[in-house]
Order: C-alpha cells, then structure tokens, then sequence
C-alpha cells in the first residue's frame, strides 16, 4: 500500500509521516511539501504549484492522507483571507493530480466546522463561525464529491483541541502557560477561568489518523476529540502544581461570551482510539519537553 501524506512539517503531519513511515515502510510512504524531509520519500511543490509532479509516483498512491492546511496560530488568523482561500485551492488541485490507483482519502478537518452546543458530536449541526472553519468544511465537501464522482473511499476527520510536544508553534493558552509557568512570568486567566475545554494527545490523534487509513470500512465524519473536559482554572493549577514552582495567576477582564468546548467521542472510541492517553500523563509530557526546549534541568 502506497500512502502519500501532505502537511508533513505541520505539528500533526510531522509526527504523522514519522509514525506512517515506521508502520508501512519507508519506501511505502510519501510526503508532498514544500521542501524535502530528511529521511523519507517526498514529492517537493513550490508555491502551491503541483504541476510537473512526476506521473509514475502519483499514478501508485493508494491511499491520500490530507492533513495539510493553512491553520490560524492565534484566533486573529481565523479569518486570514488569503490563507483560508489558500485551503480551498490547495486542495481543489490536489483532487486534480493523477491519482489513478486511488482507492481512499483521509480528509483532517477541524471542529470548528460546528456550531456552538453544550455538547458537540458529530450529530451538531455545521455552522463554521470562521473563515478558516468554512474553508475546511469546503474541502471535507470537495473531497466527498470528488470520492462518490470517482468511487474513492473518503473518511473525514474532525480534529479537536490537540496538546503535546510541538504545539509551542502555536500561540494557544496552554503551551504558553507551560512557557510562563518555566519562566516564573505571570500565568494569564481570562474571566472566571471556569470555562470548560476537552483535549486530545497528539499521538491518539496520530494512532486515530493512522487507524482510518487501514479501518475495514469507512463512514461519516468521525470528531477526534477528548473525552474528558476541565476548566481552564484547573488547567493552569495542573501545570502550577506539576512544575512544583510557585506561579502568580493575574486575572484579566474577558471580551468574549462564556463558551464551554465538550465533546462527545464515543465514536471516536468505538471505531479508532479505544483508549486516550490520561491528561495528566499527557500533560507531563508536555512539561518535560518545554523544560528540554527551554534548556532547563528537570
């Protein structure tokens, strides 16, 4: 089985194209990008120009793991026009290339396709609040119809709120309470802190994605999320009282409305993660590797 992954230097996609690689083989498994990656087979593009790739390599793929995109690092970006435009050309070209053995596409999406609901499964109507969730919830679309125009399996995944090694990329409330946390600087709540978040560990998103691209069949968009929820003051008291470190927490004023992000994955369990990895083992993990990354000792 041949599998060709894009994203592959994203937070997700380069753990995905590591962990694919070590499962199928090297030689089984290719990543589309923008420069070469040490070590495994790629097909390199240049400006989203996807002309010129060679025919022989595109004409074996099996199996298309789509998990690269533009992806706001902060809420700012949520609505960058060009980037969001970017994800809807991206991959109405990459629909377009040579693909003539074909038989499976793994779409990675986002949750923020949905609308708000105090409980958000995959029965939660779609009502993107962003341009970066209308332009996933396009693509999951394009490539629907591009798998029943041409007799392709498709399975979509919703990627919920990920932590781990490697998140740092992005400005998100957790990585940079660890960083804060390490650097003895204030750790910022905003509001009460009794908003209620889910999160997922990176590796059961990559066990989740790798699963669907070998599940017997494929089905309806399955949520890669957490299970479990907690408030984001219990949150930072988590990484205050694993640093061991005394932490002072300023409260700020809250612009936005109170929303609570909790998630049903009973799916998500009964098809492709049978067991989460525990948040605070995750968490310490997490922990240890921003000291590594800070070059503290532990």
């Amino acid at each position: 089985m041949k599998i060709l992954i894009t994203g592959a230097t994203g937070f997700i996609g380069s753990r995905l194209l590591t962990q694919a690689a070590q499962r199928f083989g090297t030689e089984n498994v290719i990543a589309l990008c923008s420069r070469p990656i040490a070590g495994h087979r790629c097909l390199v593009y240049h400006d989203h120009g996807l002309d010129g790739l060679p025919a022989a390599d595109l004409a074996g793929i099996e199996v298309l793991v789509h998990a690269g995109a533009f992806t706001p690092k902060s809420a700012r970006e949520a609505n960058d026009v060009a980037g969001c435009n970017g994800n809807i050309a991206f991959t109405t070209r990459l629909l377009g290339l040579g693909f003539t053995s074909l038989k499976r596409i793994v779409f990675t999406s986002t949750l923020d396709v949905y609308d708000s609901a105090p409980l958000i499964s995959e029965s939660t109507p779609t009502l993107p609040a962003t341009l970066y969730g209308l332009s996933k919830l396009y693509g999951e679309r394009l490539v629907e119809i591009a798998g029943r125009e041409r007799g392709i399996e498709v399975q979509i995944l919703r990627i919920g709120h990920v932590y781990g090694p490697g998140e740092e990329k992005y400005q998100k409330m957790l990585p940079l309470t660890l960083r804060n946390v390490l650097l003895d600087a204030p750790v910022e709540i905003f509001g009460e802190g009794d908003e209620l978040r889910s999160f997922i560990y990176i590796d059961d998103v990559i066990a989740a994605v790798l699963a669907a691209v070998t599940m017997a069949r494929t089905q309806g968009p399955i949520n890669v999320v957490g299970g479990s929820s907690i408030s984001i003051r219990h949150l930072v008291e988590k990484i205050v009282a694993l640093s061991g470190k005394p932490a002072r927490i300023v409260q700020r004023e809250s612009s936005h409305a109170r929303r609570d992000l909790v998630f049903d994955n009973r799916v998500l369990r009964q098809t492709l993660l049978t067991q989460e990895t525990a948040l605070d083992e995750g968490l310490e993990r997490e922990y240890r590797y921003m000291q590594a990354l800070l070059g503290q000792r532990g």
